[in-house]
């Protein structure tokens, strides 16, 4: 099972009426493009931000919300989980060269 994201900033209020009403706009219908074109077209039971924290974007607007069923939210959810967990921390201090390249 994909490792689930910890939501580190609050949902605004309101969440459960936002989630239904994009829910009902999207037709319960899972909005994940497909490579081969189209959309996955499963039952939608979860609604996710497009662009997230993930990315360092906090819009919780319409535009920026859609329906995914489960396996697809997992999905994405583990892969931002992965990329901030494998992010590489700014080096403090310039790299040393090398011991065997000084003169």
């Amino acid at each position: 099972m994909p490792s689930q994201g910890r939501r580190t900033t609050p949902l605004p209020k309101g969440w459960h009426r936002t989630r239904a009403r994009i829910l009902k706009r999207d037709g319960h219908v899972c909005q994940w493009p497909l490579a081969a074109g189209g959309l996955c077209g499963e039952p939608a039971n979860q609604v996710d931000h497009k662009l997230g924290a993930a990315q360092g974007v906090d819009d919780h607007s319409d535009g920026n919300l859609w329906a995914l069923c489960q396996w697809h939210h997992d999905q994405k959810t583990g892969r931002e989980a992965s990329a901030v967990a494998h992010a590489k921390p700014p080096r403090r201090r310039p790299a040393e060269q090398h011991p065997g390249l000084i003169n």
